[in-house]
């Protein structure tokens, strides 16, 4: 595969987006004459014209547009790339990108331990369930819900810890009986935009004939999670995320039944953000506490399996 000239495609990117070949020129400190000169020999390599020129005004032609946009990606990610060489050892910002479930549930609570050991940094929380152009919007991590399979990014495991049912105490004391998995369809399902949980759950069970499509959709666990509590109906959620309203008795796992799922937290991120050296120590440090928190999880959980069985 044969690439253009750099400086060749720098003048037509340039010119492109500032719509003048004058000003391309300034921008890149050298003459209109030479500027012309590389879209020209860029054209000439590629056969196809990208400008329509008159005295007045320049244009871009349909192959010049849907050029300009494909490459415009590789333009920011140099230059953010180069960016944050530049500032390695001098950024005192990190931004994150996340749901306000996951940002409310798991990442706030935590977060007061990193400032304390960086203090003068500052963490910059987007809460959005869109998936964001990292580079393009100057996110350097983004915490995602998936399969962990987002090609060109770095992504490592936060959370996988597994689903299980949680309701309000006072949900089973008016409701209908609730003893065994196939009870569950008694009662209203609460979903967040992953709707599927609950099927993944009931097939885990071995239980196929349970519509898990009725019931109220939320747009992400904090509010199933909320919902739980004021008695709505049953939230299917990840044990990390209710960990404290377990404990405290606003939420129940009445069957004490978890099953595994395929979908998880991930930590997703351009490899260059971690140029910076604060992002380093914010990847270092999420990626060591998620660890942390699964261990104590399992060190807990065996700990309660072995009370269990000697009461």
């Amino acid at each position: 595969m044969k690439m253009p000239p750099l400086h060749a495609l720098m003048c037509f990117e340039s010119a492109a987006r500032l719509m003048s070949i004058k000003a391309a020129a300034e921008e890149l400190c050298v003459t209109s004459s030479a500027v012309s000169q590389q879209i020209a020999k860029l054209e000439n390599m590629m056969n196809i014209r990208l400008f329509i020129r008159s005295p007045r005004r320049l244009e871009l032609t349909t192959e010049g547009r849907i050029y300009l946009r494909a490459i415009r990606p590789a333009f920011s990610q140099i230059a953010e790339a180069t960016q944050r060489l530049m500032n390695e050892g001098k950024a005192n910002k990190v931004t994150v990108s996340c749901t306000s479930g996951f940002a409310i549930q798991w990442l706030l609570p935590r977060l007061p331990a990193f400032e304390k050991a960086n203090p003068g940094v500052e963490v910059q929380i987007s809460t959005t369930n869109r998936q964001v152009d990292l580079l393009s919007e100057g996110v350097d991590f983004a915490i995602r819900h998936g399969a962990g399979n987002y090609p060109g990014l770095e992504s490592e495991c936060l959370v996988n810890d597994k689903l299980l049912p949680v309701c309000s105490p006072r949900l089973i004391a008016r409701e209908y009986d609730l003893s065994s998995p196939g009870d569950m369809a008694n009662y209203t399902l609460l979903h967040d935009e992953h709707r599927l949980d609950w099927a993944v759950w009931f097939r885990a069970l071995g239980i196929g004939d349970v519509n898990t499509d009725t019931g109220p959709v939320f747009i992400d666990s904090n509010g199933v999670i909320e919902a739980a509590i004021a008695g709505k109906g049953i939230a299917l959620v990840r044990s990390a995320l209710v960990r404290e309203e377990l404990e405290s008795g606003l939420l129940i796992n009445p069957l004490q039944v978890e099953v595994n799922s395929p979908i998880a937290y991930y930590l997703v991120y351009e490899e260059s953000a971690i140029l910076q050296k604060i992002s380093r120590r914010f990847r270092d440090w999420i990626t060591l506490t998620a660890a942390a928190q699964h261990e104590h999880a399992a060190i807990h959980k065996r700990v309660k399996c072995s009370n269990t069985q000697e009461s």
